[in-house]
């Protein structure tokens, strides 16, 4: 058995270990940068080879330019919430202060308005979920996302990775991306959190991200959030509904918010129906799709909700946020989504100074 002295050496090592592993591909300056640009570039190439992708969007006016100016997320303590999760330790920031907000007002989150749902990839309902936000960088649109507060937006971390904040605008009420209407409006990012985000070829991990606005949003009967899930809860059988704007059957980019509704598999039924490697599959995500395909996020969903409606109380709960697949609705690949409930208490903790409604 190790000496005490040598376990905190261990535990030390450990940090200052984790802590690079977390920054070497993301530091801007020297060294770093170029390793992590390399890095991610090869990441990229790798995953068009093999078809295993990440849903950012691509095209003329979609997607971050692959050569772009692309520098670490102002904020990125992802080693440290992995320490705690490691270890068992209480979560405690000494980065940032967040205090309690104040004046709250009474809210509900995930109003169903139409019980009525659309099936197959088609236009969405305008209005139907108001809380979906389009996440542009550059004034390019590349991921959607999920209002869950007043103050934040949740969306997939391969979304924000290795870029600058400054660029990034969030687009709210918007239906057809090319006719806003005057309710229309945006929010810019004034900080950017993720949670020890693992991006490699074949394995995804963790893909969320917080995006912290740089001023609260309005919470009315037009704008609100989504509802949060219940806490470890799989939502296995459930079906799900993906809203976006990503490519159709047709492999074009739709103006129109889009949904599609897939079955949600158990882990189980996922490691056994479909063709991905047993370790991609894990607590940390959710599979939703139909063995033989056919329906499914693609390439521009990334980020976006993947939502069921709760059997009681009629509303929707955020289940899954749309992070990566092997090609699109192909037959024994179900759409991998990061699974919301696992994260909850690092949502809650590093969004307590947002109001929530219920």
């Amino acid at each position: 058995m190790a000496s005490s002295g040598n376990l905190v050496l261990i535990l030390v090592f450990l940090a200052v270990g984790s802590y690079w592993m977390a920054i070497l591909p993301v530091t801007s300056g020297g060294i770093f940068q170029t390793y992590g640009e390399r890095w991610i570039n090869r990441l990229k190439m790798d995953a068009r080879e093999n078809e295993i992708a990440t849903r950012n969007g691509n095209d003329s006016d979609i997607g971050v330019q692959e050569n772009g100016d692309w520098k670490a997320p102002s904020v990125n303590l992802g080693w440290w919430t992995w320490l705690t999760n490691v270890f068992r330790l209480p979560i405690v920031s000494v980065f940032a202060y967040r205090g309690e907000p104040t004046n709250c007002p009474i809210c509900s989150c995930g109003i169903n308005n139409n019980n009525s749902r659309i099936v197959g990839g088609t236009n969405a309902k305008e209005g139907k979920y108001p809380w979906m936000v389009a996440l542009y960088y550059n004034n390019r649109f590349i991921c959607g996302g999920s209002l869950i507060n007043d103050r934040y937006v949740l969306t997939a971390a391969h979304c924000v990775f290795n870029a600058d904040r400054s660029l990034f605008s969030v687009k709210f009420l918007l239906y057809d991306r090319g006719r806003p209407v005057p309710e229309s409006f945006e929010r810019r990012v004034s900080y950017i959190m993720t949670n020890w985000f693992v991006n490699a070829v074949v394995f995804i991990m963790n893909d969320l991200a917080l995006l912290k606005l740089n001023e609260t949003v309005p919470i009315n009967d037009h704008l609100y959030p989504v509802c949060m899930p219940v806490e470890e809860e799989t939502y296995a059988g459930f079906d799900g509904i993906i809203t976006g704007w990503g490519k159709l059957g047709n492999y074009s980019f739709p103006r129109k918010l889009q949904e599609v509704t897939v079955p949600i598999l158990s882990s189980d039924e996922c490691r056994n129906q479909s063709d991905y490697y047993k370790f991609q599959i894990n607590d940390r995500v959710l599979c939703a799709g139909f063995p033989e395909g056919g329906k499914d996020s693609c390439q521009g969903d990334s980020g976006g909700p993947m939502h069921i409606t709760d059997p009681v109380t009629d509303k929707y709960v955020l289940a899954g946020v749309v992070s990566y697949g092997y090609g699109c609705a192909k037959p024994k690949y179900p759409g991998i989504y990061a699974r919301v409930s696992r994260f909850l208490s690092w949502i809650n903790f590093n969004t307590r100074d947002a109001c929530w409604c219920s």
